[in-house]
């Protein structure tokens, strides 16, 4: 997969990066299988995240009030 295009797969993104968590700490070796499909669906997950989700920036109104 080298784009998340439907909420279904966002779904299944999200509830993977959630089972490979516990599986990954500090001190995880960078060429894990676990951690590199954490960072790999994280990023996916992310951008989807951004384009679909997104909140925009905060307008000056927004900001002072």
């Amino acid at each position: 997969m080298t784009q998340i295009t439907t909420k279904e797969q966002y779904e299944w993104a999200v509830k993977r990066v959630e089972e490979l968590l516990p599986l990954v700490h500090d001190d995880t070796p960078r060429n894990d299988p676990a951690s590199i499909e954490l960072e790999i669906l994280s990023n996916l997950v992310a951008d989807y995240s951004e384009n679909n989700f997104s909140i925009g920036e905060p307008t000056l109104n927004d900001v002072i009030f």
